[in-house]
């Protein structure tokens, strides 16, 4: 909870300081000592920055550990017979449509559509791209195949397999986005309604 305090508060600071800090480093008239505090603001700010990503890192790895901790069982304990879970084919996968998500922040994000197959597995990994208004969709069940690839669980309903993938920050508004399959250059078409 105080972390993610203290990532708003820096996010604020953020928002409100760079375009002070700007306008101190580059402004004319501005003396040796405004651009130092300038300079340095920006500095601390980045360091902040840098040391929540290490922060939650460190916290993700933890709560990982303890997990797997969890379901590590003890060495007195008799074992307890389990089914194994079927592990997933990686293959790539043909996005049949999207249907894009837009706040009038901008597009924040969409969910992507393909025909399920009988043995779908539970978990696709989607990456994106945005590239002017084409938005390249790398897709693939099981395992992350694609820098900056997601892994996110897939629901299955009426034949389509689906994922949502959130967009944090949300793309620029823009009139029309234009889904792209990257692995073949095909347009994906677009859902609406609801």
């Amino acid at each position: 909870m105080a972390a993610s305090m203290f990532a708003l508060v820096l996010g604020l600071s953020w928002l409100v300081l760079t375009p002070l800090c700007v306008w101190m480093l580059f402004g004319r008239d501005r003396g040796g000592t405004a651009r130092v505090i300038a300079a340095l603001t920006l500095v601390g700010l980045q360091t902040g920055t840098v040391l929540i990503g290490i922060a939650e890192e460190h916290q993700e790895h933890g709560q990982a550990t303890h997990i797997a901790a969890r379901a590590t069982p003890s060495p007195s304990a008799p074992p307890t017979p389990s089914p194994r879970a079927r592990p997933c084919a990686t293959r790539a996968l043909s996005p049949s449509s999207v249907r894009l998500s837009r706040r009038e922040t901008g597009l924040d994000g969409m969910t992507v559509y393909w025909a399920a197959s009988p043995d779908e597995c539970g978990t696709a990994s989607v990456a994106l791209h945005p590239d002017g208004r084409r938005l390249q969709i790398w897709l693939r069940e099981g395992a992350a195949h694609h820098k900056g690839a997601r892994i996110l669980p897939v629901k299955v309903a009426g034949g389509l397999a689906s994922l949502e993938l959130r967009l944090s920050p949300p793309l620029r508004p823009r009139s029309q986005y234009v889904a792209v399959d990257a692995r073949t250059g095909h347009r994906i078409p677009e859902r609406r309604g609801a």
